[in-house]
């Protein structure tokens, strides 16, 4: 049980409560601080094997003692949060790792801790053995469809986000492992580098470019009916996260600058074009691109499969961040 604060840490008085920007709070009468409470950081670490099962540790200590959890722990001071991810990692669960991407953020309120702020990384393992750490009384891989229950509810969270991210992409795996038996997991598809990757962002630049009425009669027709005001807004992020995706893709970098992105969003708040449909649209838009590299036919051979597969994924990750910066400046006003 988290500990209440009885005295002062400033000047020892009797702590008092007062009821301080719409909230109770700690409050010392006798110099007039308040302590304002903060979510505690906390970074978890998903690591899955060649064999596709998701690495677990067995809690040595209070609270949730002899349940498993993912590799989880508070960050400390003077280290980042990706830095703590792979320290607990290691301290855990014996497990050198390499943050890939985070995959959840949850805050959520502890019985035992407080408010905490929990932030779940896909991390890579490099060494080949794990094996618990002073926490942990047992450190192991477990199936995907068959761990035990987790102590954690945002493990659980974060696990499920984390399968739905990757179960296609793990089905397509399985139905050409024959013809490409050395792409085994996801992280095995060729990278950004290879000259494969970049001949086919290449051309699907290309097919942007110069068919973007096509990239836009697809988005049209999965898209709900709405007034003409509406619709012209919605269209407008479709094709300007198109255009920026093709500057991405060949390797411009005036994509980095998202700020135009937060200005869309502070303008369509002031239209009063609901979140819902912003997300849909951008939901879409992303969704379109993938349907005409498979229409199109523009890929022969598992490898090429494959190399879209990555591409696409981090398709995906581009307009999460133009979704964050669209809300971002939505929720500006």
């Amino acid at each position: 049980m988290k500990k209440k604060r009885i005295y002062c840490s400033f000047c020892g008085a009797p702590i008092t409560t007062r009821f301080i920007d719409e909230k109770y709070r700690d409050h010392c009468d006798n110099c007039n601080t308040t302590f304002y409470e903060n979510p505690l950081p906390v970074a978890s670490c998903i690591v899955i094997n060649k064999n596709r099962e998701v690495l677990l540790v067995l809690r040595k200590n209070e609270p949730y003692k002899d349940m498993w959890c993912l590799p989880i722990g508070f960050a400390e001071s003077g280290e980042s949060i990706e830095q703590a991810a792979l320290r607990e990692l290691k301290e855990e669960a014996g497990v050198n790792g390499e943050i890939v991407r985070i995959i959840d953020v949850d805050t959520v309120s502890n019985y035992f801790y407080g408010d905490l702020a929990i932030i779940t990384f896909e991390v890579i393992q490099l060494s080949e053995t794990c094996k618990p750490g002073d926490d942990a009384a047992d450190a192991k891989f477990f199936p995907m469809d068959n761990y035990p229950q987790l102590a954690w509810e945002s493990n659980e969270k974060a696990l499920n986000k984390f399968i739905d991210l990757y179960k296609d992409i793990w089905t397509m795996i399985d139905s050409l492992k024959i013809i490409q038996p050395d792409i085994i997991t996801h992280h095995d598809i060729p990278k950004e580098k290879s000259k494969q990757y970049t001949l086919i962002s290449n051309i699907i630049a290309f097919m942007i470019d110069d068919e973007i009425e096509l990239f836009t009669k697809q988005w049209k027709s999965e898209m709900p009916h709405f007034n003409d005001n509406i619709f012209h807004f919605l269209l407008s992020i479709h094709q300007m996260s198109l255009h920026t995706i093709k500057l991405w893709l060949t390797g411009n970098r005036i994509w980095k600058n998202f700020r135009e992105f937060y200005i869309m969003g502070t303008y369509l708040k002031k239209e009063n074009i609901s979140l819902k449909d912003i997300l849909s649209a951008i939901a879409l838009s992303r969704k379109c691109i993938w349907i005409q590299a498979i229409e199109k036919n523009i890929l022969h051979s598992p490898l090429e499969v494959y190399t879209m597969l990555e591409i696409n994924n981090r398709i995906i990750l581009f307009y999460d961040k133009i979704t964050y910066f669209l809300i971002k400046g939505y929720e500006h006003l």
